[in-house]
């Protein structure tokens, strides 16, 4: 968690620093030596690069130091998604220098080595206590070879044995003779427990396990972060489809050279923004389809909305760098995966209906 934190702030650091004249000198340096010499590549293009890994290991660093707090409370999920991001941290992660990432990679194959795996299963025990040695110089008295003399009293008679009984008065009935009292007939002491609840019958249903408020909150947060902000993309593409001017005029100040040739066309561009309206609305109504199943105790509406929110929130960490209105969504995005990644929620999901 501390090293994917850290990789966060380099990145943020770094991008901070990639238009510097410093930064184009030294790339201009690498691109001219040998094996670079000759690539065709430009200062530009190289930045460009450096700019995409740096967003995507910044991305995959934030889902990881998530991850991380949630294996510690021992989830067997989030120790998978932690080793499979840490893959694509490894490799983005060595434009900033590659000590961090390989940190996260190197921690995240330890939780697979034991005794976390014995963790994980629930079978580790914590090791006994080493027994205590005397003091240095004090040794323990030997023990005594002799018997107690504690003396030992005899076992008590029964009352009245050995004694006469006295005779009863004229016109009373003999005493009765109450010792010794044959077995069986005291009667059995009287239990202080509680009443045993009788087993249920056979075929009765289990009582039903409330749900969980981490549920509910993650499908209010999916259905509120998905209708806005999908909606926003879905009627900025419409908008962009109706007057597509402004974005061909933004094109043409960056890359003149596809406007010029006709490699980029305003037919295109409408058709790009059609395909992407049409993704994220699709995109849009099923996560919003998957949490109503999430209330109704699905598992794979859970699965889907982790990937879901994990994907867009990979996504959102770059619009962020980009515009910081994006960091609500984003924080809902990171706040459905927390949600459903709790243990409460594994266990409701988990437990037989």
């Amino acid at each position: 968690m501390a090293c994917s934190v850290a990789v966060v702030l380099t990145v943020f650091q770094q991008i901070a620093g990639l238009h510097t004249l410093d930064t184009r000198e030294a790339v201009q340096r690498l691109l001219d030596a040998p094996p670079f010499q000759g690539t065709g590549l430009s200062v530009d293009d190289v930045i460009g690069v450096v700019r995409v890994l740096s967003m995507v290991a910044a991305a995959c660093a934030t889902a990881t130091a998530i991850l991380g707090w949630h294996v510690l409370q021992r989830s067997k999920s989030s120790r998978v998604a932690l080793t499979v991001l840490a893959v694509p941290l490894f490799v983005t992660g060595l434009g900033t220098g590659g000590v961090l990432s390989t940190a996260v990679l190197a921690a995240a194959l330890l939780l697979w080595l034991q005794p976390a795996r014995d963790w994980f299963d629930g079978r580790w025990q914590p090791a006994p206590p080493a027994p205590s040695s005397p003091a240095p110089g004090r040794t323990s008295p030997p023990p005594s070879s002799t018997p107690s003399s504690t003396p030992t009293l005899p076992p008590a008679s029964p009352p009245g044995a050995g004694q006469e009984q006295p005779r009863p008065y004229a016109g009373w009935p003999p005493p009765q003779q109450s010792w010794p009292l044959p077995q069986g007939t005291w009667p059995p002491p009287a239990s202080t427990l509680p009443p045993r609840a009788a087993p249920p019958a056979p075929g009765t249903p289990a009582p039903s396990v409330g749900r969980p408020p981490a549920v509910v909150a993650a499908a209010v947060l999916t259905w509120v972060c998905s209708v806005l902000l999908g909606g926003l993309f879905v009627a900025g593409s419409l908008w962009l489809m109706a007057s597509p001017d402004p974005l061909m005029d933004e094109m043409t100040r960056q890359h003149p050279e596809l406007v010029s040739d006709g490699s980029v066309t305003v037919d295109m561009v409408r058709v790009m923004l059609a395909v992407v309206a049409s993704v994220i609305g699709l995109w849009v109504l099923a996560a919003c389809v998957a949490a109503f199943f999430l209330l109704r105790r699905a598992a794979w509406a859970r699965a889907v909305l982790i990937v879901s929110s994990g994907v867009a929130g990979l996504g959102l960490v770059v619009l962020a760098l980009l515009n910081s209105a994006m960091v609500v969504p984003l924080a809902g995005a990171v706040a459905v995966v927390a949600l459903l990644l709790r243990r409460d929620v594994s266990g409701w999901f988990g437990r037989p209906r």
